[in-house]
């Protein structure tokens, strides 16, 4: 069960540095660029 849940945790936290990786540069961008 421990074993299932960390590996599910490490899968969850992969995913999530991977689309905040692509997603966050180009909007960041958009972001500023509105801001200023």
């Amino acid at each position: 069960m421990t074993k299932i849940m960390n590996t599910f945790v490490l899968v969850i936290s992969l995913i999530i540095v991977s689309v905040v990786v692509i997603i966050i540069p180009p909007s960041g961008a958009a972001l500023g660029r509105r801001k200023a």
